[in-house]
């Protein structure tokens, strides 16, 4: 039998691994959930597979889930193309509001997404426009589609995005009050953001679902 493991997270759906991560149960149990779900295996098919077999597809799928992919700023679903928000500075109460509202809950990711990423209507050069902001909803169910990196990706920006703005702040208290706040500093730097790790099937879907 010939099995096709993804092996980056541009292979994987974002609604794919959105199921996944609802999952609860021991290493065993997702090990062969996340075969039936990425691989497209049949239950009665995985447990008839040797448990090396499993084993070595489990360890391919978690190294793609290790990446820790770019931004990206365009891309295409179907023959229309999406592009990242052009200016952060420009973004409206309401986008903020929802994108802080859904990029925690995986559940709602493809929200994010759709708040963050729009139709563009219009190109400069490498510069362009994107359609005004009216609700996730109207295309949410777009997002499902798109690939895992695009996701981890936008969130990884703006984790970076509030780190430095942490990193900044602090900074700034530090030379406009004289308040001492190198621990704090410290902690931002290095207990922040999103830690990927291929120790195991268990550590790698914890702290992606957190």
């Amino acid at each position: 039998m010939k099995l096709i493991v993804p092996n980056q997270m541009n292979e994987i759906r974002l609604a794919d691994y959105q199921r996944f991560v609802r999952l609860e149960g021991d290493d065993e149990f997702l090990s062969r959930k996340a075969l039936e779900i990425f691989c497209g295996l049949s239950m009665d098919v995985i447990l008839q597979m040797k448990s090396s077999s499993l084993n070595k597809v489990n360890d391919v799928l978690m190294k793609s889930f290790a990446e820790r992919p770019p931004l990206k700023q365009r891309f295409f679903i179907d023959k229309q193309e999406f592009g990242f928000i052009p200016s952060l500075e420009e973004i409206t109460v309401g986008e903020l509001n929802d994108v802080d509202t859904y990029i925690s809950d995986w559940s709602k990711m493809h929200n994010a997404m759709a708040v963050l990423y729009r139709p563009i209507t219009a190109k400069f050069g490498n510069r362009y426009d994107i359609e005004k902001y009216e609700g996730s909803d109207k295309y949410a169910d777009k997002m499902k589609g798109i690939s895992l990196d695009i996701a981890i990706g936008a969130m990884l920006f703006f984790w970076t995005l509030g780190n430095d703005l942490s990193q900044a702040t602090l900074k700034s208290l530090e030379k406009e009050e004289g308040m001492n706040l190198a621990p704090l500093r410290s902690f931002l730097k290095n207990g922040g953001g999103y830690q990927y790790t291929t120790n195991s099937q268990e550590a790698t879907h914890s702290s992606l679902k957190k």
